[in-house]
C-alpha cells in the first residue's frame, strides 16, 4: 500500500468513529434519562456517565476547532514565507506530523470519554443487579 492509501484508510476509520460516536453519545445520554428519579436527580454513576458524554461532545467540537486553527496558522505562516521568497503563495507546503497532534489528542480523548460514559452506565446496571 502507498502512504496515500494508508492515510485514506486512516481517515475512513476516524470518520466512522466520529460519525457513529456522535450517535452513541446521544444514545448514552438518552439512556441516562431512564435512570432519572422522581425528584429529577440521578444516581451518582449516572451523573458521572452524563459528565463523560458532555465531555465527549466538547472534545468532539475541540478536535475540529483546534485541528482547523493549527492548520490555518501553519498554512498562513508558510504562505507568507513563500510570498516573501517567491511573490506567490502557490507551491508545495510539506505538513509535518505535529500539525495534526492537537486534533489527534482530542480524537483520543473523545473516544475515551465515550467509553467511560458507557462504562459508568454498565457499572450502575451491575450494581443494581447485585443489590
Amino acid at each position: 500500500m502507498t502512504g496515500k492509501e494508508l492515510w485514506q484508510q486512516y481517515q475512513h476509520y476516524t470518520r466512522d468513529i466520529t460519525e457513529h460516536g456522535r450517535k452513541l453519545g446521544f444514545a448514552g445520554a438518552a439512556i441516562c434519562w431512564i435512570f432519572k428519579r422522581d425528584d429529577f436527580t440521578f444516581p451518582l454513576m449516572i451523573y458521572a456517565a452524563l459528565l463523560f458524554f458532555i465531555a465527549y461532545f466538547i472534545a468532539d467540537i475541540l478536535q475540529s476547532f483546534f485541528g482547523a486553527l493549527v492548520l490555518k496558522f501553519f498554512t498562513e505562516h508558510h504562505e507568507a514565507k513563500m510570498w516573501r521568497e517567491k511573490h506567490t503563495i502557490e507551491g508545495e507546503i510539506h505538513k509535518p506530523r505535529w500539525v495534526d497532534t492537537p486534533a489527534f489528542v482530542f480524537f483520543i480523548a473523545k473516544c475515551l470519554f465515550l467509553i467511560a460514559g458507557f462504562s459508568f452506565i454498565g457499572l450502575h446496571l451491575v450494581a443494581r443487579l447485585v443489590c
